[in-house]
């Protein structure tokens, strides 16, 4: 009796699976009309969305962490803000957003999209040039500058204390005043030679602009990244087959309905 169940629930699943496909193909014509159209419109519509463009570039800031700068100038999800940050091409770029890099607290990525490849240039360079007007920028800019402004002073103090020191102690060895016991004369004069190497670079630097820097050209992407023509058609083709074989079966139900009234 058991073995006789089975068959007769495979036999009636069979049955029921057959049933599926009588529908399926018997409206076909909705379920491929449906498809059809979707997909059709979708591409259609893919295609009359404006492109949109992204370029990239890394920026390393001076004297302040990225946790800092983030902090204090947030997001850029308001069209005013972004308005006041790049007054010349804010209204050619369509998003500004800045991601932090990993084990690095002075780098930043700078991402902006716009309508147009040519544009991504200028509205980074002027971005760059808001971050070194920015108050927090310029004062973590001139605290930085004293800090090497009062080292080079110092490590002046120290090479003309040992210069100093090193003509002393020359000067009483050769009169026999002093026996060199534990003193190098040579190795005096090389440490003051090392700090006037250290000193030399410290004053190049400040020569050098220390505001936030490019640390390599922007890459812009060829192609756009927005609208996704393909994903957005094979999205519209599989969502419009599954709506098409549900209204299939919807279809049905309700003629049924109808004919058993």
């Amino acid at each position: 009796m058991e073995t006789q169940n089975k068959g007769t629930a495979i036999y009636e699943d069979g049955i029921n699976l057959y049933d599926c496909w009588k529908v399926i193909v018997k409206r076909k014509s909705l379920i491929i009309g449906l498809f059809l159209f979707t997909t059709i419109a979708s591409a259609i519509i893919s295609l009359s969305i404006p492109k949109i463009y992204r370029g990239e570039v890394v920026l390393k800031l001076p004297a302040i962490t990225t946790r800092e700068l983030l902090g204090v100038i947030g997001k850029f999800d308001d069209v005013e803000k972004i308005k006041n940050i790049l007054p010349k091409t804010h209204h050619l770029i369509t998003g500004v957003k800045l991601n932090t890099l990993k084990e690095s607290t002075d780098k930043l990525q700078l991402i902006i999209e716009a309508k147009n490849r040519d544009d991504l240039s200028s509205a980074m360079t002027e971005f760059v040039a808001y971050l070194n007007n920015f108050s927090l920028i310029n004062r973590a800019i001139e605290e930085e500058r004293q800090r090497l402004i009062k080292q080079t002073e110092e490590l002046s103090i120290v090479i003309k204390e040992a210069d100093e020191l090193a003509r002393t102690f020359k000067k009483l060895l050769n009169e026999g005043k002093l026996i060199p016991f534990g003193f190098n004369p040579v190795e005096v004069k090389k440490k003051s030679s090392d700090m006037g190497v250290e000193r030399f670079v410290i004053e190049q630097a400040l020569k050098r602009p220390m505001g936030v820097e490019m640390l390599e050209s922007p890459y812009i992407l060829k192609n756009p990244v927005k609208p996704s023509i393909k994903k957005n058609i094979a999205l519209a083709g599989i969502t419009s087959l599954f709506a098409g074989i549900f209204l299939a079966f919807l279809r049905e139900y309700v003629e049924r309905v109808r004919k058993e009234q």
